[in-house]
C-alpha cells in the first residue's frame, strides 16, 4: 500500500492527515463506493418488486391453491392424492412421508399411464395402474397404515386416478 498511497501523520492543529496518492487510488475508491451505492439502491428496488410480486401472487391463490402452497406441493393434484392417504393421529414424521409417497405416487402413475394406450379401456392397462398403487401404498407408507388401510387407500386412489386421468396424464 505504501508504494501506491501515503498517508501523512496529522499535524497539530489538523484533524486529519494528508493522503498522497501516487496511482489515482482514491478516485478508484471513490467510483467503486459510488457504483457499490448505486448497486445496492438498485438490488433494493429489485428486492422490493420481487416481494410485491409474490405478495400479490399469494393474494390471487384461491384457497386450495394456498394450501398446497402451504402444504409443499408443486400441484392441487398432489394435494388431492396426499388428503385421501391422510389419517388422523400420524406423527409429524409419518405425515412428512405421507407427502413424499403422494408426490412419488402421482409422479410414478402418470409415467406408467403415459407409456399405456388408452389404459382405461383395458383390463390389463387397468390392473397395471392398480398394482402400482398397491406396490406403492404397501412398500412406502407408514407402518402405521395396516392391510385394510392400505386396501381401503388403494381403492380411493384408483377410483381418483380413473376419473382424473381418463386418457393419458
Amino acid at each position: 500500500m505504501q508504494t501506491i498511497a501515503r498517508a501523512n501523520r496529522v499535524s497539530e492543529g489538523k484533524s486529519n492527515g494528508l493522503i498522497v496518492d501516487y496511482i489515482g487510488i482514491v478516485k478508484a475508491l471513490r467510483k467503486a463506493l459510488a457504483d457499490y451505492a448505486y448497486n445496492a439502491e438498485q438490488n433494493r428496488a429489485t428486492i422490493e418488486k420481487t416481494f410485491m410480486d409474490l405478495m400479490e401472487l399469494a393474494n390471487s391463490l384461491d384457497t386450495e391453491q394456498q394450501r398446497y402452497v402451504r402444504e409443499g406441493f408443486s400441484s392441487d393434484e398432489e394435494l388431492s392424492v396426499y388428503d385421501l392417504l391422510f389419517s388422523e393421529n400420524l406423527t409429524k414424521q409419518e405425515i412428512e412421508t405421507i407427502k413424499k409417497v403422494s408426490v412419488d405416487l402421482l409422479t410414478k402413475i402418470k409415467q406408467q399411464i403415459a407409456k399405456l394406450d388408452h389404459w382405461t379401456d383395458k383390463q390389463e392397462t387397468k390392473a397395471i395402474v392398480d398394482n402400482l398403487i398397491r406396490n406403492t401404498l404397501w412398500q412406502e407408507l407408514p407402518n402405521s397404515y395396516d392391510v385394510s388401510d392400505i386396501q381401503t387407500y388403494q381403492k380411493k386412489i384408483y377410483e381418483y386416478v380413473y376419473m382424473r386421468y381418463p386418457e393419458v396424464a
